[in-house]
């Protein structure tokens, strides 16, 4: 809570007022992101690999169908580990 400080005249010393500024804590829940990099395997699938979270692995015919299952991947590790899943973003690099 923010406090307003009140000089006394005549004073060095301030005393705190309980005075309420209206401002309430503001409380951020930043959004975790990972890093994912895809790159094509020998067959043609797509692997993902979530290089922050460990047995975060997967694949798909194609980018998005990859990106849709590490995200399944990760959402399942992270409710396995905390109990609940929290908004996250991901991180794609493409390597050749």
């Amino acid at each position: 809570m923010a406090q307003k400080m009140l000089l006394e005249p005549d004073s060095t010393v301030a005393r705190p007022l309980d005075v309420d500024f209206g401002l309430s804590e503001v409380k951020v829940d930043p959004r975790c992101c990972y890093r994912v990099v895809l790159k094509k395997g020998l067959d043609g699938w797509i692997v993902a690999k979530c290089v922050d979270i460990k047995g975060a692995v997967s694949q798909g015919k194609s980018v998005q169908e990859a990106l849709k299952n590490i995200i399944e991947a990760i959402s399942a590790i992270l409710e396995d580990v905390y109990g609940e899943v929290q908004e996250f973003s991901i991180f794609v690099r493409e390597e050749k």
